[in-house]
């Protein structure tokens, strides 16, 4: 017969309800799943009309918003481009209007550019006024737009019976890369030496040199396709799908879906993101708003 000792038992007890604190500890301090997140931080007021893009100007801590206004392809004079705060208020919804359906946009100096179906549109930053327009020969649905450290302007056409970058150099915008490598781009993102390409036709992000434009396939991207290019800072990508998705890619290849609301059919269209804040800038197109998230 075993005798029991109640001060051990009582000991037992003490130092297994210590355990059971300790590890719940623990895992209060490790986040819950150690995937990245997004918390919805604000939503704008549904006062935007089609919004295409989003970007986020440093030096006056202002977002900038592209208004199509109407169909993707028509020029009907309707677009516009807003400007709002960085906590989703309104600035002024027509800071720059006279455009046709304006879509992505840098910034470089004092000028504003913006791709416009066919043409590239420079705009003064001081004004709102356009100050020049460039014909793309051949361009038939001109997308996201980036500027390197020299000022020249790069321009995607996504459509697929063009399928080119232009770039705008010594006020000239002629076709800069064309061919099996470019399907279809889309986003675009400026590095120091190198232009980050969504390719949606073969689904793929690559980074073109800009000294002699060879392309190096920096993911593959096969379950969505690619609409807004944005880095994280920490060496990966943030894509959209205009149906809805948002996706986290990895230099290895891997992704992780951030956020879906296609089954709200909700877009996502030309995100920008601002990693010393966190901030993720979703414009949700038909929607007619941009929604804030923070990035975890």
């Amino acid at each position: 017969m075993k005798i029991f000792n109640h001060k051990s038992l009582f000991l037992s007890l003490a130092t297994l309800a210590m355990l059971i604190a300790n590890q719940s500890v623990f895992a209060e301090d490790k986040p819950s799943s150690g995937k990245p997140s997004l918390t919805k931080a604000w939503e704008s007021r549904k006062e935007f009309m089609v919004p295409e893009s989003v970007l986020y100007h440093e030096g006056d801590q202002t977002l900038y918003v592209s208004n199509i206004d109407g169909n993707p392809t028509d020029k009907d004079g309707k677009g516009f481009i807003s400007k709002m705060s960085l906590d989703g208020k309104i600035i002024k919804l027509k800071w720059a209007d006279g455009l046709n359906a304006p879509k992505g946009s840098a910034i470089y100096k004092n000028s504003f550019y913006v791709s416009d179906i066919d043409r590239l549109v420079e705009i003064d930053m001081k004004t709102g006024k356009i100050r020049k327009t460039y014909p793309a020969k051949g361009a038939l649905f001109l997308n996201d737009v980036a500027v390197d450290t020299e000022g020249r302007v790069y321009v995607t056409d996504m459509d697929e019976k063009n399928s080119a970058i232009y770039r705008l150099a010594d006020a000239k915008l002629e076709i800069w890369m064309k061919g099996r490598e470019i399907q279809s781009p889309n986003g675009l993102y400026m590095e120091q030496k190198k232009l980050m390409v969504g390719n949606s036709g073969d689904r793929t992000i690559k980074s073109v040199r800009l000294s002699d434009k060879t392309v190096t396939v920096f993911a593959e991207v096969r379950e969505t396709m690619i609409d807004g290019l944005r880095p994280d800072a920490k060496g990966n990508y943030i894509i959209t799908d205009w149906n809805g998705r948002v996706t986290l890619v990895l230099a290895t290849g891997e992704s992780s879906l951030l956020l879906d609301t296609t089954s709200s059919k909700i877009n996502a269209a030309d995100i920008e993101y601002i990693p010393e804040k966190h901030l993720l800038l979703v414009p949700t197109f038909f929607d007619n708003r941009v929604v804030a998230y923070k990035l975890h």
